[in-house]
């Protein structure tokens, strides 16, 4: 599985605070290596995407950290364009990790799956802690989605884009 992380937007949405409070430069690079650990427990290929318009135009942009590939936006465009972009070209091959709105649809018009921020992230500290015990917080999530509207077919049965987002979680 290939996951596709909004870096900053995680940041944010983990500390709690707004970045411009952050030594953002620590946080990414506490980041990273929680997120090496990740990948080398589920052997995921990991790329992270970071707002880079402000970077050297000299600095690379793309590198890679303990086999995490980061990538910074280029000049002019921001990191939620990139992952937009990166959904339209890869489609449903790509999981996004970001709680944006905005970014989430996007990506999901492309048929790519999305994960908010939070929700990657007790996965990814189960992963790493090496905790295994979600099997109760997942019956628990399944059973919470109530339909509105009414639909033809199984009752019991979820929707395709849900399916794949949850078998998506569950590989995780």
């Amino acid at each position: 599985m290939w996951l596709a992380i909004d870096g900053y937007n995680l940041i944010a949405a983990l500390t709690g605070e707004k970045l411009e409070h952050l030594d953002l430069e620590a946080e990414r690079e506490n980041l990273l290596e929680l997120l090496a650990d990740y990948r080398a427990l589920s052997r995921h290929r990991l790329s992270v995407v970071f707002d880079g318009g402000a970077r050297a135009s000299g600095e690379r942009r793309r590198e890679r950290v303990r086999g995490v590939e980061v990538i910074f936006s280029p000049l002019g465009r921001s990191a939620d364009q990139v992952l937009v972009e990166m959904a339209g070209r890869y489609g449903s091959g790509l999981t996004v990790v970001t709680s944006d709105r905005e970014v989430r649809e996007g990506c999901e018009s492309s048929a790519a799956v999305t994960l908010a921020a939070a929700e990657f992230w007790q996965r990814l500290l189960l992963t790493v802690m090496g905790e295994d015990d979600t099997a109760e917080e997942e019956a628990a999530s399944r059973l919470s989605g109530r339909h509105l509207t009414r639909k033809r077919g199984n009752p019991k049965k979820r929707g395709r884009k849900e399916r794949r987002r949850n078998r998506r979680l569950d590989s995780l």
